[in-house]
């Protein structure tokens, strides 16, 4: 046995429903064409104009662009002929070139793209950086950017001569760590 709501909301779909037959069958007796899904090639257009669109999202395009990038520069570094055996075991390790101080990248201000070209940072990465920035405000120092999840003492080392920050942190919380005052009891 149906409980009181339960038939409540037959009654409303029962109505829904005949509400729907009864203006197609007006619009048929006036000689005007019944509501009817569209056809095959109209499903068609429109399916290909959403597969379009999407192909040109540009959060696609960048990480494309993102994953070109990546690939060329594992292709141009594997070019690189490799030193003899011998003089390979005396050498030292191979480091790179320390960056220029005018191409350092501001992560208190840089859009997501730019923070992808520092060594070891991809789109996600970059993305939680920019979300962390947005939300919590300006890192201002190495040790505010390790705040973001995925960044540790590390990769902070790592792209330590890369980066520079322009603001001052807005807070000395770290998310997540907050404590939220109990409230008091209402007489």
């Amino acid at each position: 046995m149906p409980t009181p709501a339960e038939r409540q909301a037959l009654l409303f779909f029962a109505a829904v429903a005949a509400l729907g037959i009864g203006v197609n069958a007006w619009r048929a007796a006036r000689g005007g064409e019944r509501i009817v899904a569209g056809s095959a090639s109209d499903l068609a257009t429109q399916i290909a104009r959403v597969d379009s669109a999407v192909a040109r999202s540009p959060s696609r395009e960048m990480g494309r662009a993102a994953l070109r990038k990546r690939n060329a520069e594992k292709k141009a570094h594997q070019a690189k002929p490799a030193p003899a055996a011998a003089s390979s075991a005396l050498s030292p390790p191979i480091l790179y070139p320390p960056p220029l101080t005018d191409s350092r990248i501001d992560l208190d201000a840089a859009a997501a793209a730019a923070i992808e070209s520092l060594p070891r940072i991809g789109p996600a990465l970059a993305g939680r950086i920019v979300a962390n920035r947005d939300s919590f405000g300006a890192f201002g120092s190495l040790d505010g950017l390790q705040r973001v999840r995925g960044i540790g003492p590390g990769l902070a080392k790592a792209i330590s001569g890369r980066v520079t920050f322009s603001g001052v942190p807005r807070t000395t919380v770290t998310p997540g760590t907050e404590k939220h005052p109990r409230r008091s009891k209402v007489p």
